[in-house]
């Protein structure tokens, strides 16, 4: 009763037989103990056993045991029959058992003699899910058994509940990977200057714009841990209302991807908002269609996304005092007098492809 509530926490079907295979130690004494998957029509057999086969010497256990569960007595009885808990020595004796290339190749190098499995059917082809424990010296009594019986409907809902749950992810991944893509934006939840939480294609976005430094595990790309540092120090934590700061935005051939920073608590986490724009609109075009030189063209495509002249001077590195020069550079060549109709001609010149 003390392992149900471990067992029936959230798991995936990825991280479940690793959950188990912790918790099998606990139901009962055993020298070892296992979780498998089998499916005959591919001949697959997945296992995950504690001690691991690796460590007891056992090299490439899975496709051993792929290779010759045919012959494994206890597979072909739950193929054939019902998962309740099984003996080994309910099926052949001991020496029959010994005969086996199975014991040979997989049993005796683990030093088990004795065994016991339990499990359900996945499907009418014959899938099972199995578990499995293991003794040197002694075989199991019949209470152990009822144990196990009565472990296995658990189990078999654990199951159940991983498999709704992985269901429920990968759709909830697939409308957070559409609405994405539909708005071309990403969120990136960060802690403590580490990666918490990151959509597919928040990370695929940071691999892209920071390939001499991408971000590995939970780790941001230095360029990027440097900037959320400067903003979370640049903010007055006793005050209510944050103070702006100015977004970072990283070029490449092909895009630009400007990262916001949208929130900050006391506990250090933050939500960084990457949005991804295309190199239609870029100030490179600007340069062309309109005759502006470089700078000319950055500041005009600054101002057509709404930036102050103080936010532009802080995107590009450059004065207030700069920028508003450049500005009415821009004015005389595009023969405009507000900011309004500069950016309007420079959206119809990013438009107009």
């Amino acid at each position: 009763m003390r392992l149900l509530p471990e067992l029936y926490s959230a798991q995936t079907l990825e991280t479940l037989p690793k959950h188990v295979t912790g918790l099998l130690p606990r139901l009962m004494g055993v020298d070892s103990s296992g979780y498998n998957e089998t499916n005959f029509a591919r001949r697959r057999f997945e296992a995950l056993s504690h001690p691991s086969a690796e460590a007891c010497g056992i090299p490439n256990a899975p496709e051993t045991l792929a290779r010759l569960m045919h012959q494994h007595p206890m597979v072909v009885h739950n193929r054939n029959g019902d998962q309740r808990a099984l003996k080994m020595s309910d099926l052949i004796s001991q020496r029959r058992f010994h005969r086996l290339e199975l014991y040979d190749m997989v049993y005796r190098p683990t030093r088990v003699e004795y065994l016991m499995t339990g499990g359900f059917k996945l499907s009418r082809a014959g899938d099972i899910v199995t578990v499995g424990f293991g003794r040197e010296t002694r075989d199991f009594s019949e209470d152990e058994r009822d144990l196990l019986n009565l472990f296995l409907p658990h189990l078999r809902q654990a199951y159940a509940n991983a498999d709704a749950m992985t269901t429920f992810q990968s759709q909830l991944e697939g409308r957070q990977q559409f609405l994405e893509e539909q708005l071309n934006t990403a969120a990136v939840v960060v802690q403590d200057l580490a990666i918490k939480h990151a959509s597919r294609l928040a990370i695929r976005w940071l691999s892209s714009f920071f390939r001499d430094d991408p971000a590995r595990n939970d780790k941001l790309p230095d360029r990027l841990e440097r900037w959320v540092r400067f903003c979370q120090t640049s903010m007055d934590g006793t005050q209510s209302e944050i103070k702006p700061c100015s977004p970072l935005t990283v070029e490449s051939e092909e895009a630009r991807l400007e990262i916001r920073m949208l929130k900050t608590s006391r506990d250090g986490e933050v939500v960084l908002l990457l949005k991804r724009e295309t190199t239609r609109d870029c100030p490179e075009m600007l340069q062309r269609r309109l005759g502006l030189a470089p700078r000319e063209a950055e500041v005009l495509f600054w101002i057509s996304k709404g930036k102050t002249s103080r936010e532009t001077a802080a995107i590009l590195s450059i004065t207030r005092k700069t920028v508003d020069h450049h500005v009415e550079r821009i004015h005389r060549k595009l023969g405009t007098e507000t900011r309004t109709a500069a950016a309007a001609i420079a959206w119809n010149a990013m438009r107009d492809s």
